[in-house]
């Protein structure tokens, strides 16, 4: 099973494609609110999204991945923790707290639409079901298993039928084919 992958790539894309409207404004930084200021974490999550969402937008969808996957993977053992997602789940939360007046509407529904997905299947279970190999650990080729990578932003990846397997997504998550059907443009 490979949810995990397709949930973590399309959080990233999500929080890529929320970034991009902004990320010109980036070289200015926001300042966040008086007190309390956000904490370091928030700040990582905010300079990786500020540094990503050009690569993301307009590079190979696996330049894309490989941005994602050097925050994430934070001891950089090649492969991601329950832990580690744990804690980009935290931060990117967080973040998406510190940054809320900054986001559109539909930008923070997406981010909380990606958060009740993660939190509802949860992430230990989510991981397991990657875990392919029983390591303890998520490697590329069990987070990308589903998903075939070309020379297109990831952002056009992730909505291409052709490029995604949604049904045997659904199929493992135990959902209607239709609800991830809904995903395509």
């Amino acid at each position: 099973m490979r949810v995990l992958g397709v949930v973590a790539l399309l959080a990233l894309a999500i929080a890529t494609r929320v970034c991009a409207g902004w990320a010109a404004e980036a070289a200015t930084p926001v300042p966040g609110p008086v007190s309390p200021g956000p904490g370091r974490a928030v700040l990582e999550v905010d300079r990786f999204v500020a540094e990503s969402g050009p690569v993301c937008l307009d590079r190979p969808a696996a330049a894309c991945v490989d941005a994602g996957w050097a925050f994430a993977d934070r001891n950089e053992d090649q492969g991601l923790s329950v832990v580690e997602l744990e804690e980009v789940r935290d931060e990117l939360r967080a973040w998406a707290q510190w940054r809320a007046d900054d986001l559109y509407p539909t930008e923070r529904s997406l981010l909380a639409l990606g958060f009740v997905v993660v939190d509802g299947v949860g992430i230990e279970r989510l991981h397991g079901l990657y875990d392919q190999d029983g390591d303890g650990l998520v490697d590329r080729a069990e987070l990308l298993a589903d998903v075939r990578l070309d020379e297109r932003p990831l952002g056009e990846v992730l909505l291409d039928p052709e490029a995604v397997d949604r049904a045997a997504i659904a199929a493992r998550l135990g959902l209607p084919p239709a609800l991830l059907e809904r995903l395509q443009p």
